[in-house]
C-alpha cells in the first residue's frame, strides 16, 4: 500500500470543493486575495484571447481524482462508502464520497460503494452486510436510518470499522445505543451555518423569510395509518439555528417587522406538495426560503424561479445550480471524513480518543459557515468583512448559537410553524 499522508494543499482543495472554503482567514487578507483573484482571471481572458490554453483550478481539482493505480474498485473495497442514493449528487453524497476517495487516492487504500434504496429501510441493513461479506474493513455511512442499521449490526460484526456520519446508533424503538468500540461518529454544528445564513439574509434586506425542512414518515412505526414522522437532527439544528440567527439580525437592526413561515415536508425528495407550499408563500411576499432536505430542494427552487423568489441551499455551495440560491448553510463534510479516515489508518484502527466516541465539527474547525472563497458572492449590501466578522465574533464565543432541539428556539421575531 503507497504510504501517503496528505499534505496542507490536497485538504485546502477538498475545502474548496466541499464549498465553504476557509471563512475563518483574517479579514485584511480576503480583500487582498480577491484582487489577486481578479487579476489572475484577467491574466487567464487575456491568455484566453490569444490563443494560450488554461487550465482552471477546478479541473486541476478533478485531476487529484483521477486513478492511476486503480484503487477504486466496484466490490471489494478496503474502504466502503454506503449510500442512499447517488454518490455525485451534487451536494451530501457527494460531499462525502469526496473526502472518502480523495483519503483513498492519496494513501493507496482500495475503496468502492454501495447504494441503498431509500425507499426500502431493509436495504440499509443489506449494503452493510453486502460490504462485511465483501471483505470492507472500514464502513462509511450517514444518516438517521443508517444510525439505526449499525445499532443493529456493529456487535454482530465487531472485527468490521464503522465510521457512521450525522447519526449514532439507535435502536428500532428509535431509542439510543451504546456506541461499540468498533464504531465512531462525527456530526456537526449545523445550528452554526443556518444562523450565518439567516443573520445575512436579514442583514441584506429580506423580511419575510421561509424554512422547509424534510423528515421521514415511518409507517413501520406508526400507531396509525398516518405514519410516525422522524426528524434528523441535522435539519432541526439547521433550522433552529437559522431563526437565532434571523432573530439576533432583527435585534443588531432595531427590526420588528420580520416574518418567518416553517414548515417540515414529509419527504427529503422533490415533491408537488413541496412545490405547491412554497409556491404559496412567495405569491404571498415570501422572499428567500431556506431548503432543507435532500432533492427537496429542487421543488423549492422551481417555484422560485417561477415565482421570481430566491433560496438558500444546504450542506454545500448550491450557487452554481441556479441564479436564485443566494447562499448555502454548509458544513465541511468532505474535510471532516477525509481527517478522520487519516487518523484512522494512523493509528491502525480507532484510537483510545475515538473509539464509540463522537465528535462534532463546526465554526471552531472551519466545518460551518456559508460559501466565500470560490463561489458568487450574491449579497450587495454585505461586503464579504461584514461575513468575516461575524465569523470571528462567533469562533470567539462572542456569539453563541444553542444547539438544542427538544423546541424550537424563543425569539422576538414572529414564527407561523405550519
Amino acid at each position: 500500500m503507497r504510504k501517503c499522508k496528505l499534505g496542507l494543499a490536497g485538504l485546502i482543495l477538498i475545502l474548496l470543493l466541499a464549498g465553504c472554503g476557509n471563512p475563518a482567514q483574517e479579514t485584511a487578507s480576503s480583500a487582498k486575495d480577491e484582487a489577486s483573484e481578479e487579476a489572475q482571471r484577467e491574466k487567464e481572458e487575456d491568455e484566453e484571447d490569444a490563443g494560450v490554453e488554461t487550465t482552471s483550478w477546478r479541473e486541476s481539482v478533478q485531476k487529484m481524482f483521477e486513478d492511476p493505480y486503480g484503487d477504486y474498485s466496484e466490490t471489494g473495497g478496503e474502504i466502503a462508502f454506503l449510500a442512499d442514493g447517488s454518490v455525485e449528487d451534487g451536494g451530501y453524497n457527494e460531499a462525502i464520497y469526496n473526502g472518502v476517495r480523495m483519503y483513498a487516492l492519496g494513501a493507496g487504500v482500495s475503496f468502492s460503494y454501495y447504494h441503498a434504496d431509500p425507499n426500502e429501510r431493509e436495504s440499509y441493513r443489506e449494503a452493510i452486510q453486502r460490504a462485511v461479506e465483501e471483505n470492507a474493513g472500514l464502513i462509511v455511512c450517514a444518516g438517521e436510518i443508517f444510525g439505526e442499521a449499525v445499532g443493529a449490526l456493529q456487535e454482530t460484526y465487531p472485527q468490521t470499522s464503522f465510521l457512521l456520519v450525522d447519526a449514532v446508533p439507535y435502536d428500532a424503538e428509535g431509542e439510543e445505543v451504546s456506541i461499540a468500540e468498533n464504531v465512531h461518529c462525527i456530526l456537526f454544528h449545523e445550528e452554526q451555518a443556518g444562523y450565518l445564513a439567516g443573520y445575512m439574509a436579514v442583514w441584506e434586506g429580506y423580511r419575510n423569510l421561509g424554512f422547509i425542512g424534510g423528515s421521514f414518515v415511518d409507517y413501520d412505526l406508526a400507531d396509525s395509518a398516518e405514519g410516525y414522522r422522524t426528524m434528523e437532527p441535522p435539519v432541526l439544528r439547521y433550522g433552529y439555528g437559522y431563526l437565532q440567527g434571523i432573530n439576533a439580525a432583527a435585534k443588531d437592526l432595531s427590526l420588528n417587522d420580520v416574518t418567518v413561515n416553517y414548515w417540515y415536508a414529509d419527504s427529503f425528495t422533490a415533491d408537488i406538495s413541496v412545490r405547491e407550499k412554497a409556491d404559496s408563500w412567495y405569491e404571498n411576499g415570501t422572499q428567500v426560503i431556506f431548503a432543507c432536505g435532500g432533492g427537496l430542494y429542487e421543488s423549492v427552487l422551481e417555484a422560485a424561479e417561477n415565482q421570481d423568489g430566491l433560496m438558500i441551499g444546504v450542506d454545500v455551495d448550491q450557487c452554481r445550480v441556479s441564479d436564485r440560491i443566494l447562499t448555502s448553510a454548509v458544513k465541511n463534510i468532505g474535510p471532516a471524513v477525509t481527517d478522520t479516515l487519516d487518523e484512522y489508518y494512523a493509528a491502525g484502527g480507532w484510537s483510545e480518543e475515538d473509539a464509540g466516541q463522537v465528535r462534532r465539527y463546526g465554526v471552531e474547525e472551519g466545518c460551518a459557515a456559508i460559501p466565500v472563497i470560490d463561489t458568487e458572492w450574491r449579497f450587495q449590501q454585505i461586503p464579504t468583512t461584514h461575513f468575516f466578522e461575524i465569523y470571528k465574533q462567533m469562533k470567539r464565543g462572542d456569539r453563541t448559537v444553542t444547539d438544542a432541539i427538544d423546541a424550537p428556539p424563543e425569539v422576538a421575531v414572529f414564527v407561523n410553524f405550519e
